[in-house]
Parts: structure tokens; C-alpha cells; sequence
């Protein structure tokens, strides 16, 4: 059976507004790449973003792909339209399947109206894509396969439903293969990591649970700890994001990792997202203990009022009271916010200001409302007749806003709301620590604080608990060299990056550091 040749590609208009979700693989494409590696299938992938139409075609002429897979969300709808179309031309040939969000959303609807695109991946497509090439390599009908949007008799034909993955744990690491990619910032993608799939909530603005399920399904705390820990020794990283949509929604498996981390002794800083329902005392104890510095909350607003047309199914009361417990365990508090609601009143967003003012989150980010296929809340606006079926196609926005006025509103709201960030003061951070004992996290907020007011001695001091209390965590390590460095004591400095290359040898920052700090030999000759 002769393996048809993949090429598996991510592209966006990158603009000066696009930040890095937009320029970053999607983790799921890095997962599709990892599986058909993994088999053997022969497979490149590669961020076309930043290319050229030159670029582009000398590389799909010198790989010569059977099969092209683009990533197709909302943002980049039109950016992967056009590579079809680009593709097509320098390959006739070649089978153009897309998957992601977007296209699973819009799957008939990009059938008909892209002659350029063969057929569109459901969902989740790490059993499908395999198969999908098995056929086109044996010349097995294509509707045998679950889980495609096909054309037959020249129509959009769905093939049957594909279940969901059961094992997470049977799929190799995303990142296993990265060094293989082209036109990549590796070490910054492999920091996005996932440890489950599917939402329970049913939030009417996300399109999550209707493309990966209501139903949770999650990796064990062995493989997530195995995970972080093949990251930190094949990239070198030692701040890692979780981007589960709600990373604490199981409680028992949450504090398992925790665990299993602590006892690995995998020593690492991260993020990670959740939902305000999801928090309690004891697992973000056990979050801190285990290395999260910051969690992410979306709030969305404070108004009673318009969480009930978000469909948060939360309160402020509850708002508060997660707030407060991360608070209380010292780590960041993050939150997100949404802006140009249309039944948003002068009320509900004095609402969102006295919520904010109240938590004090230390960053907050505010998007405008916006419409994505798959959620409620275009699906309402269609059944309506409010917006028109082919919206997306209409528009050449990356985002399609509620209000044409939506960014503004959200940068006002930004700008209104930055006002009440929380700055921690010296004397809290120093009762935190009176109060929580020794923990490697506040000893670097303390730190910190100390060299932002040029107390030197005193950051010292701070860094250097954490060597002596955890002498293999590399944070302790990184924050001394860095402060070394910054009051002129180059010697010391290179002496804690060699310790820190001892625990880390990859840490590219490190590596940097040291040639910085590191005096360079004369060469040979007389002046």
C-alpha cells in the first residue's frame, strides 16, 4: 500500500492586532501531525501564516503532498480558503481536507460554496485522518469513513457519526514531533498543552461543547505529569498553559495531578483555565503546592442579569467567592471579560465595574461579543433572521461582531476596568508568606516585588530560599541569575545558569544568559 504524502498546514493573516492564538498552531493539529508520525505515515507540518505565494508553492512543488490538511477556524476562515484555492493550482491533483471548528460547523456550506475543498474532518480527527488515508491509498470509497463531509452526486454527503475518542491517554504528546515542523517558534507552541476534552457548560457564545461534546473525557494525571515533564527535558520549558476549557471540573482528578507532580518532583510554574463553580479551598491549595501561579475565570460580566443570556449559569456571589479563594492561595487571578452585549444596559456595566472593582483580578483581557457557527447564540440570531446563512462568507472580519461597534466598546470597558487591577504591596505579600509558610511561588512574587524597589539584598534573599528550600527547582536558579545579572554581578550570575543548565540542560534562556555572562577568551596575536 504506497501511504499518501501529508502535509498538514496552519495559515492566518497576521496582522498587528492578531495575537498569539491566532499566530500559534492549534494544539489539535499538532496532535493530528503527532499520531500519523507516530505510525509512520509520512507527514510534514508546517505554520504557512508569515509565507509568501512564492514561498508557498516552492514548497508544496518540493514536498509534492497527496493530501493537504488546513486548520479552519473563524478567524482564519478566509486565509485557508485562499491556500485551497493556492494549492489547487500548483497541485490539481491533490485532496484538500479541512478541519477545525469552523469547518465542522460550516461543513455543507463550505462544500458548496469551495470547489477547491474536497471534503471536511467532524471534530476530533486523530482516528479519522488515518483511515481517511488508508482509503485514498487503496482506492477504498471515501463514505466508509465516520466522521467526513463528502461530495456525492456533486452534493455535501455526511458519512456516518465517529465517536469520541475513549482514550486520551493512548494519543502521543502533541508536541512529540515539533522539531520536525517548518516555520515554527517550537518552544512557545509546545507550551500550550491539553489534558482533557469537552465542556459541561453550556455557555450560548462557545462553539466548545458542540465540537468536542458536553461529556468530559480526561487524561490521567500520570500521562498530564508525564507530559509536562517531556516538555521541560526535550524543549527545556519551565512555564507551561493548560488550556482545558475547565481544567478543575474534576476535583479528584485535578489534586491526582497535583499529587503527581509534587511527588515527581517535576518541578514547573503554570497556568490554567476554569470556571468559577469548579473552585475550591483545597484544590487550589494543592494547585499552588504543585506549581499554578495563575488561573483564568470567565467571568464575562457582573450583571446577574446578562450571565443568564450568556447562559453562565453563575453568579457574582459565585464570581466572588472563587475570587477570593485564589486570592487567599496567592495565586493570579485572571479574567475574562465580554463586551457590547446589545441588551447591555448603563446599569449592567456598573455591574461589571463594582464586580471588578470588588475581586481585583491582577490582568483581565475583554473581548466584544461575537458569532461563531455552532453556538446558540448564532444559531437564535439565524432562526430569527437577524443575520444572514452565510455571514461568514459575507464577512471579511476575523471576527464577526454582535455590534459593528463592539472593539471600541471592549476597549473602553478595558480601560475602565484596568483602573481596579490589583497591585499586591510589599506587606501583603510578606503577610502571605508569615501566613502560608515556605512555596517556591510566593517567594518569587516576594522577590520580584523586593528588586521593583531596587531592594536588592533583600530579592536576593527571596530567590535564594528557593535554592536552598528546592535546590533542583530551576525557578530559583533563573530568578537569582537574572537578578545577578541585572546589579552587574556577571560571575554569579553564570554560576546559577550552569545550575540551572544542570537541571534544564535546553533551557534556551539560559543558554543565552550564559554567553552574556560568560567573558568572552581573547584570540591569539599581539594587540
Amino acid at each position: 500500500m504506497d501511504i499518501p504524502k501529508t502535509l498538514l498546514a496552519y495559515t492566518t493573516h497576521v496582522t498587528t492586532t492578531s495575537g498569539p492564538f491566532e499566530s500559534l498552531l492549534p494544539i489539535g493539529l499538532c496532535s493530528l501531525h503527532a499520531v500519523l508520525r507516530s505510525r509512520g505515515y509520512p507527514v510534514t507540518l508546517a505554520n504557512l501564516s508569515s509565507r509568501s505565494r512564492q514561498e508557498i508553492t516552492s514548497l508544496l512543488q518540493a514536498l509534492q503532498p497527496t493530501v493537504v490538511g488546513l486548520s479552519h477556524w473563524t478567524h482564519n476562515r478566509h486565509a485557508v480558503t485562499q491556500l485551497a484555492q493556492l494549492v489547487k493550482t500548483v497541485l490539481p491533483r491533490c485532496l484538500i481536507v479541512l478541519g477545525g471548528g469552523h469547518a465542522t460547523h460550516e461543513a455543507e456550506q463550505i462544500l458548496q460554496r469551495h470547489p477547491t475543498v474536497d471534503l471536511v474532518a467532524i471534530g476530533e480527527a486523530e482516528a479519522t485522518l488515518p483511515e481517511l488515508l488508508d482509503a485514498v491509498a487503496t482506492g477504498a470509497p471515501l463514505q466508509a469513513v465516520p466522521g467526513l463531509v463528502i461530495r456525492r452526486a456533486g452534493e455535501p454527503y455526511r458519512t456516518p457519526p465517529r465517536q469520541p475518542l475513549p482514550d486520551l491517554d493512548a494519543l502521543p504528546f502533541p508536541a512529540s514531533f515539533l522539531h520536525e515542523a517548518l516555520f515554527l517558534d517550537i518552544p512557545r507552541q509546545a507550551e500550550f498543552i491539553s489534558s482533557s476534552r469537552g465542556c459541561p457548560a453550556a455557555c450560548r457564545f462557545c462553539a466548545s461543547p458542540s465540537f468536542w461534546g458536553r461529556k468530559l473525557r480526561f487524561r490521567s494525571a500520570s500521562s498530564v505529569a508525564d507530559e509536562m515533564r517531556y516538555l521541560r527535558d526535550q524543549y527545556g520549558l519551565i512555564y507551561l498553559s493548560l488550556r482545558d476549557d475547565t481544567f478543575t471540573a474534576d476535583r479528584k482528578r485535578t489534586i491526582s495531578l497535583c499529587r503527581e507532580l509534587i511527588e515527581q518532583q517535576i518541578k514547573l510554574f503554570w497556568n490554567c483555565q476554569s470556571r468559577v463553580e469548579a473552585i475550591d479551598r483545597e484544590t487550589v491549595a494543592w494547585m499552588r503546592r504543585a506549581g499554578c501561579e495563575c488561573i483564568q475565570l470567565g467571568v464575562e460580566s457582573g450583571s446577574p442579569r446578562l450571565l443568564q443570556l450568556l447562559g453562565k449559569r453563575i453568579t457574582p456571589d459565585q464570581i466572588i467567592r472563587a475570587a477570593g479563594l485564589i486570592r487567599e492561595a496567592g495565586m493570579q487571578l485572571s479574567v475574562y471579560l465580554i463586551a457590547a452585549i446589545p441588551e447591555e444596559t448603563d446599569q449592567d456595566r456598573r455591574q461589571t465595574l463594582d464586580l471588578i472593582r470588588l475581586i481585583q483580578p491582577d490582568d483581565l483581557q475583554v473581548a466584544p461579543l461575537a458569532y461563531y457557527p455552532g453556538t446558540a447564540l448564532f444559531n437564535q440570531a439565524l432562526h430569527e433572521g437577524r443575520v444572514a446563512a452565510d455571514l461568514f462568507a459575507s464577512s471579511n472580519s476575523q471576527a464577526v461582531l454582535v455590534q459593528p461597534d463592539g472593539q471600541a466598546q471592549a476597549e473602553r470597558l478595558l480601560r475602565r476596568s484596568s483602573r481596579f487591577l490589583y497591585h499586591p504591596t510589599l506587606r501583603s505579600l510578606q503577610e502571605l508568606q508569615r501566613h502560608s509558610g515556605y512555596c517556591a511561588l510566593h517567594a518569587m512574587q516576594l522577590g520580584d516585588r523586593y528588586c521593583a524597589a531596587e531592594a536588592w539584598e533583600a530579592a536576593e534573599a527571596q530567590y535564594r530560599l528557593i535554592c536552598n528550600q528546592e535546590p533542583d527547582h530551576p525557578w530559583g536558579w533563573a530568578l537569582l541569575g537574572e537578578l545577578y545579572e541585572q546589579i552587574g554581578k556577571k560571575s554569579e550570575a553564570a554560576q546559577c545558569y550552569r545550575t540551572l543548565l544542570q537541571l534544564v540542560p535546553r533551557h534556551a534562556p539560559a543558554q543565552e544568559a550564559l554567553m552574556r555572562c560568560t567573558p568572552k577568551k581573547r584570540q591569539g596575536g599581539c594587540p
